[in-house]
């Protein structure tokens, strides 16, 4: 199928496509389709199993594995709606297929981008910290998932997931059919740009002035990250990178680190509307992703983002339950790192 969304057809550059793509998938979470698809999942049997939990899952490295049988399911999906998956948060093994927008949360990095015919190929690794430790396909202890993206619908074609011992298990949709879509096109271009940061270095300088937030702690503990940026916030500098340790960094810091890198944040929305060409009014899925978005922790909560167009930083960032603010950061100066002072 020839790509026919707004955002045109993938670059024939490689460098770029991988960010194109992370784009497209962002973009989904602003798009509906209702379709009948028929998806096969095949799981390979195994003597041995890779532990695939991650620092936060419930077992312990180095305890024995457990034979891993084999096996295929067929599914039959009549009618399935892609932000009715969000809005429900399904959990269903073919769920990713249909929501790829899910996956960007977990993702550390983009380590092969290709185009295989009308499709997009990508390998993804997993964040050992913000991955799901029970996501079906790309939990933090698993070795890379490779999915294949239709660029016209934003809906996955295939998924291979891969351990340290090889291939895992794969689904595949063998039949699709549209039935009608519907895509909130602004909407999708601010999420686009959202995701974008996932892949995108970035220095930068920022004055952040916090007008509404119940903490006052501050605390982080950052990891190496492409994202980084020195933060004025109401008289207090620090130094910020786009990742950050999510049970060690409080969620006020964390907030400042979704601002700098807001792609994570992209997973846990639902039914986004453009309020301007650069801002998004969006709800929340119910709180299953992992770890929680420090922007979007509650299905109660809904969030009003404003992006800037150049760096892809949340500008204006606002979340309100029943007509309440609960967090208002507001970016009041933005530009490029400045360099270090002589002592």
């Amino acid at each position: 199928m020839a790509a026919t969304h707004w955002l045109g057809g993938p670059p024939a550059a490689r460098e770029r496509l991988a960010v194109w793509a992370l784009s497209r998938i962002g973009a989904a979470a602003a798009e509906d389709a209702r379709v009948d698809a028929v998806v096969d999942i095949d799981y390979v049997a195994r003597d041995v199993e890779a532990y695939l939990g991650g620092r936060f899952g419930a077992g312990t490295v180095g305890e024995p594995a457990h034979r891993r049988l084999g096996g295929r399911r067929c599914f039959h999906l009549n009618g399935i709606s892609p932000l009715q998956l969000r809005r429900e948060d399904s959990d269903e093994p073919w769920a990713v297929l249909l929501d790829p927008a899910r996956l960007i949360r977990g993702i550390s990095t983009v380590t092969a981008a290709h185009r295989r015919g009308a499709r997009v190929e990508l390998t993804l690794t997993p964040h050992a910290l913000f991955a799901d430790p029970t996501d079906v396909w790309l939990p933090p202890g698993a070795q890379s998932l490779t999915v294949q993206l239709d660029p016209a619908t934003g809906l996955l074609h295939s998924a291979a997931l891969h351990d340290q011992h090889g291939l895992l298990a794969t689904a595949q949709v063998s039949e699709v059919t549209v039935l009608d879509a519907s895509s909130e096109t602004k909407a999708g271009r601010v999420l686009a740009r959202m995701a974008r940061t996932l892949l995108e270095p970035a220095r930068l300088t920022a004055e952040v002035h916090i007008e509404t937030d119940s903490h006052d702690d501050l605390s982080i503990t950052s990891l190496p990250s492409a994202r980084s940026w020195t933060i004025v916030s109401n008289q207090e500098t620090l130094t910020m990178t786009g990742d950050y340790e999510p049970d060690q960094t409080s969620p006020a810091a964390a907030r400042l680190a979704e601002l700098l890198t807001p792609a994570r944040i992209v997973s846990h929305l639902a039914h986004a509307t453009v309020t301007s060409p650069t801002s998004v009014q969006a709800t929340v899925r119910p709180l299953r992703a992992f770890p929680p978005s420090a922007w979007a922790p509650d299905e109660a909560l809904t969030c009003h983002f404003t992006v800037d167009p150049t760096t892809g930083v949340l500008l204006r960032a606002e979340a309100t339950a029943a007509q309440r603010t609960v967090f208002r950061h507001l970016v009041t100066a933005l530009g490029p790192e400045r360099p270090a002072q002589p002592v």
